[in-house]
């Protein structure tokens, strides 16, 4: 019996040893570099915004300078105890939201992703496009997820991307490397939908020299420029097509399209569980997406 019982607690101390190593390799472990391609999105989407006449909403105020203290459970996948909130969110004429949210890990200028949703005002019955790119982490695949969305009374995608439909061939053209294939789509089945012929899922490839990373993280950057410009020229093409007749269709339609993301999406969890209480809805309701 107490040769058993020694031979478990050796068993039980093998296994703490071996965790405890873990763990000391994954905090020495250095973040992997995405070269500036998620803090380059930004100052691209920013600019864009700028040239198609958008201004700042008054959320924005809310969350300059917002920090996120973690819990243990995070603080070791982030290795830090708090994450820094970027939100930044536009509107104009046409445009009834767009917005740009990352989380910087601390205050270390390493952001975790790039996250982004324009969408028009209610009187154009128009696509809107949203996706965001992840750095790799414990349980989360390194990728770049895109779409356009739409609904039932939204204007058909031909006639909405005319000749800018070259922009988004070109960019799957060039992610042809890192598409991809098992399990596409999967994640956001519950959009199903609303998603377009043009969905957009690439994935980081993994264990492959420096400048294989490199290339990746640039194609990234100009895989999403194309798309984002394909959509802004687009969308500016049709600023005359306002009419009120289904604007409260298309209201109640978005309003539909955030509850069913409120209810499913991952990143949503997530949050809840990273965010204050009162804070989170503020968050993603009213400063990302733009509803209440």
């Amino acid at each position: 019996m107490k040769n058993k019982t020694k031979i478990f607690l050796l068993v039980i101390a093998i296994i703490i040893v071996i965790i405890a190593v873990f763990l000391l390799l994954y905090s020495l472990k250095p973040f992997p570099d995405d070269y500036e391609t998620f803090s380059g999105m930004r100052k691209d989407l920013t600019e864009s915004l700028s040239v198609a006449g958008a201004a700042e909403r008054d959320i924005n105020g809310y969350f300059n300078e917002y920090n996120l203290n973690l819990n243990p459970l995070y603080s070791f996948m982030f290795r830090n105890s708090h994450l820094s909130l970027y939100l930044k969110s536009y509107q104009s004429k046409i445009i009834d939201t767009g917005t740009i949210s990352q989380f910087e890990i601390g205050d270390t200028g390493i952001f975790f992703d790039f996250t982004f949703m324009i969408r028009p005002r209610e009187q154009y019955s128009l696509p809107f496009f949203h996706g965001d790119a992840l750095k790799a982490l414990p349980g989360v695949d390194g990728a770049l997820y895109m779409d356009f969305y739409s609904f039932e009374n939204t204007m058909d995608l031909d006639a909405f991307f005319g000749q800018n439909v070259e922009l988004i061939e070109r960019a799957m053209k060039l992610a042809a490397p890192y598409w991809k294939h098992e399990g596409f789509g999967e994640l956001t089945a519950h959009l199903d939908e609303y998603k377009s012929p043009y969905r957009f899922e690439i994935l980081e490839p993994e264990k492959v020299a420096e400048d294989e990373r490199a290339e990746y993280f640039k194609t990234v950057r100009e895989c999403f420029n194309l798309y984002s410009n394909a959509y802004l020229n687009s969308l500016k093409a049709h600023e005359a097509d306002e009419s009120l007749e289904d604007a409260a269709l298309n209201s109640a339609e978005i309003n539909g399209f955030v509850d069913i993301l409120y209810e499913h999406d991952i990143a949503v969890r997530m949050g809840k569980m990273i965010f204050p209480e009162e804070d989170f809805d503020r968050y993603f309701l009213e400063g990302f997406w733009g509803v209440r």
